[in-house]
């Protein structure tokens, strides 16, 4: 069902035209609709996040000019050095899971994802399951990636504090 069919159906039915399970069909799926929209609004936050990190963590790890363990032992120049990798892996993972969350509108660029081999599909209770079955997946990703995240940032935190403390 192309975006301006499927408009003028759910609108048909919020006018009165349709069964209540039409009705209960439509609300469903402006909710699942809007957990998509926040999923890509907090996704969105997230790899910015990212961005810092793994800005900060690929200056202090990678570019040894920066290093700032050079006065430190060898101990601690070795903790650095793991934790500012592994953290700098971690964000990265967390941008590996964050980006399919993002919602790309496949008819707006003329392709179709969910079409069907024999033809349109309805805006039935199959295509309600599509989207909650995207909701799901999306969730799971932000999930994860928000973890990784974590980590990442923990691990910056870490190595900040290992360079100011040493």
């Amino acid at each position: 069902m192309n975006v301006a069919r499927q408009a003028l159906t759910v609108a048909r039915i919020e006018a009165g035209q349709g069964t209540p399970e039409e009705k209960a069909r439509v609300m469903a799926w402006d909710r699942l609709c809007g957990m998509l929209s926040t999923l890509d609004s907090k996704v969105s936050v997230l790899l910015r996040f990212n961005a810092i990190v793994v800005a900060a963590l690929a200056y202090v790890v990678v570019v040894r000019a920066s290093d700032p363990f050079v006065t430190a032992n060898a101990t601690v120049k070795l903790m650095g050095l793991i934790v500012g990798h592994v953290s700098l892996l971690a964000s990265v993972l967390s941008c590996g899971f964050a980006f399919p969350v993002i919602n790309v509108e496949w008819e707006f660029f003329g392709g179709r994802l969910d079409r069907l081999a024999d033809g349109e599909p309805e805006f039935d209770d199959a295509a309600l399951q599509r989207v909650g079955d995207l909701v799901a997946r999306r969730t799971r990703l932000y999930s994860r990636a928000w973890q990784f995240a974590v980590a990442g940032g923990t691990g910056f935190a870490i190595l900040v504090a290992l360079a100011t403390i040493h």
